[in-house]
Parts: structure tokens; C-alpha cells; sequence
């Protein structure tokens, strides 16, 4: 007897209330929304994606991954692990490499909490999430903007970036490769680009920020152009 399988998304949690740890599960809808319900009133602050994969066996996946890490379980009936991030991160893309169909490839990586830790006082109040997203034919900067009305509805504004545009040093190669890892990709962005980088090429910063900082770097920019 075949057995279905279902494609879906294996998405990686984490909540400030929570250091730590991280909640490991799949869903067939999109992880943001798995996260909003899991926000309850037992929960003080809310979860958020720090990751997420698309694959054609999403629950495989997450079977794979759960047993892989069942020692550091926190309790049996719950899906949390304590467990470093980027090392769940480094085991879901090694397990979810689709081998039959690696055209389908797709991952995200959130860089929000590194971002705001290097430019607190810069990055635009109203941006609640910022990834990388990608895929073997693209690499993208995606940012979501929030706006609460009436103190009960909150919109969201999401905008993908294709970074294609960045080159690299020889000026004809994307500095932002495909053939590398989403998170190789995110600690490119958050750890090799400065703010002036940033802000040229992305709207994270406030319109004051960028001021500040045209200011801060303006002398080495006038020293490039002479």
C-alpha cells in the first residue's frame, strides 16, 4: 500500500520568554501563522520563525529531526529542544537536501534579532520581521512591516528583494551566491555589510537613520570618490 506523501513546511520557533530552547515542528500552512496560534495567553511574549524549509515529506522530516535530537527533548509531549539554533538549522538543511527534485529547494532564515542587536536605534520601529529567503534560482531580503489600527487589527506588509543585484568583488559574480547556504547568506548580510551598505540598497533603516548615517560615513565615501 502506498503511503501519502504530503509537502509541507519544517519550521524551527525560538521566544524570548523561552532562551534557549526551540520548538521543532511542521505544518502544511505557512509557519508564521503555526507560530500566531501557539501564542496564548499561558505565553507572555509571542514565537517567532527563526527558520523554516519547504519539503516534499514534511512530516519524514520532522520525524527524522525529532529523533535525532530526543536526548535534549524537554519533555516528552511537547516539540521543544534545548539545542543551539544554527546547529538544528545546520541538521534540517543537511536532512531536507531533495535529491530527486532539488530545483524545489526553499528556506529562510530570519536575521531580525542579529539586526536589531547591531542597529537598535536605526532600523524603522515598525518592522517586525526580517529573512533570507531562498531557493536554487534566487536569493532574497525579505521584511515585514506591521501596522496596528484601532489597537485590535494589525496589517502586514511583506516585501521580497531580490539581491541578484549585489556583485560581488570582481564586479560580475552575485555576492550573494545560490550555490551557498541560506544561512552562509544570512551571516553575509548581518555580519559582512555595514550600515551604509545596508542602507543604500534596502529599506530597514528609518529616514532619520539614514541621515546619521550618511553623516558617519560621508568622509569615507568622498575619500572613495577622489
Amino acid at each position: 500500500m502506498d503511503i501519502a506523501v504530503a509537502s509541507g513546511y519544517v519550521y524551527l520557533l525560538i521566544n524570548p520568554s523561552m532562551p534557549g530552547m526551540v520548538k521543532v515542528g511542521c505544518t502544511l500552512r505557512d509557519s508564521k501563522f503555526r507560530a500566531r496560534k501557539l501564542y496564548t495567553t499561558g505565553v507572555p511574549t509571542p514565537f517567532e520563525v527563526a527558520f523554516e524549509v519547504f519539503t516534499e515529506d514534511h512530516e519524514k522530516l520532522e520525524g527524522e529531526l525529532h529523533s535525532r535530537l530526543a536526548n535534549f527533548r524537554v519533555n516528552d509531549d511537547r516539540e521543544f529542544f534545548r539545542y543551539p539554533l544554527k546547529d538544528i538549522i545546520s541538521l534540517v538543511l543537511d536532512l531536507s537536501k531533495n535529491k530527486n527534485d532539488p530545483d524545489s529547494e526553499f528556506g529562510a532564515v530570519s536575521i531580525f534579532h542579529r539586526l536589531k542587536e547591531k542597529y537598535n536605534n536605526w532600523m524603522d520601529p515598525s518592522i517586525a520581521d526580517v529573512r533570507i529567503v531562498q531557493t536554487n534560482e534566487r536569493v532574497w531580503l525579505e521584511i515585514t512591516w506591521e501596522k496596528t489600527i484601532a489597537d485590535y487589527l494589525k496589517d502586514q506588509t511583506i516585501k521580497r528583494t531580490d539581491l541578484a543585484f549585489i556583485c560581488g568583488d570582481d564586479e560580475e559574480s552575485n555576492y550573494f551566491q545560490r550555490d551557498d547556504t541560506v544561512t552562509i547568506n544570512a551571516k553575509k548580510f548581518t555580519e559582512d555589510f555595514d550600515a551604509y551598505s545596508i542602507m543604500m540598497v534596502t529599506d530597514l533603516f528609518s529616514d532619520a537613520a539614514c541621515r546619521e548615517i550618511g553623516e558617519i560615513f560621508k568622509p569615507q565615501w568622498q575619500s572613495a570618490e577622489k
